[in-house]
């Protein structure tokens, strides 16, 4: 599947041909009405069902269903998503509307969520009452991390879970930012929290004190920092999907990210 990208961004024939041979594209599909396999080319790149007379497109399913962008388009906003361009500089590199690839971007980073990891934007958590917290404030969105060697998982924690993080001494003036707490307990090796209503978007790493014992995220934690120093301008609604990507992208560090993103995509479903 690895094809130089010069090669496949020539021309859009091209770029459709490499879509198809990565899986991106499904060249053949059972029709969606009737579930007949007896299918025909209908011309233009349709399909047409020989059973009921349905006809659909080759884009039918796939990451780029219902939008504008063209082939080799989505081949290059993928390409500057694997190396984590921010979306307002991939639409000035590619003149292309910003809407546009913030979409596209936001599909990719739900397509890096399973069934047990959640997706989307998490329901506002509890309201404390603790001293440290003020009652008009909602509460923190905390997601934890199991750490096994060379990969991580991570789920986002119920409401019931804020005072994990309320009855931490962190300083109220740095609960604003997002917070990346090790806490090598038994259920989870680290956390990840922010408070939805604050627009700091600086990562702060708490440790426990007097800590005797190597901890077992610290490579995560360099790699996290890192990859969440290029996401400045991430909305707090954004979060829970990117911190899908950031275990996706750590999980397939030693990969080529391209070609990772791509394989991942190809066994995209659109939502129903």
């Amino acid at each position: 599947m690895k094809t130089s990208l010069g090669k496949m961004t020539r021309n859009e024939a091209g770029a459709k041909e490499f879509l198809l041979k990565a899986g991106i594209l499904h060249g053949f599909q059972p029709c969606m009405l009737c579930g007949s396999t007896r299918v025909i080319p209908a011309g233009r790149g349709r399909t047409r069902c020989s059973d009921c007379g349905f006809t659909w497109g080759l884009r039918r399913g796939s990451i780029i269903e219902n939008t504008r962008l063209t082939y080799l388009q989505f081949i290059r906003i993928a390409r500057l998503f694997a190396d984590e361009i921010p979306p307002n500089e991939a639409a000035e590199r590619l003149h292309i509307g910003l809407s546009s690839v913030d979409h596209l971007y936001h599909r990719i980073r739900l397509s890096f969520t399973d069934g047990t990891s959640g997706s989307g934007t998490p329901k506002e958590p509890a309201r404390s009452a603790g001293p440290i917290f003020p009652k008009s404030r909602p509460g923190p969105v905390i997601f934890g991390i199991h750490y096994s060697p060379e990969t991580i998982r991570i789920e986002p924690l119920p409401p019931a879970t804020n005072d994990l993080i309320i009855d931490l001494d962190i300083p109220w003036s740095l609960r604003g930012n997002i917070l990346f707490i090790d806490t090598c307990e038994k259920t989870y090796h680290g956390l990840i929290a922010y408070y939805p209503d604050r627009e700091n978007q600086e990562v702060v790493l708490v440790q426990p004190k007097n800590r005797t014992h190597w901890p077992p995220l610290t490579v995560f934690w360099k790699y996290a920092q890192t990859s969440w120093s290029r996401h400045r301008y991430l909305k707090r609604d954004a979060v829970p999907a990117y911190v899908q990507e950031l275990v996706f992208r750590y999980n397939h560090r030693h990969k080529d990210m391209f070609h990772a993103i791509l394989e991942q995509l190809s066994g995209y479903e659109q939502p129903a």
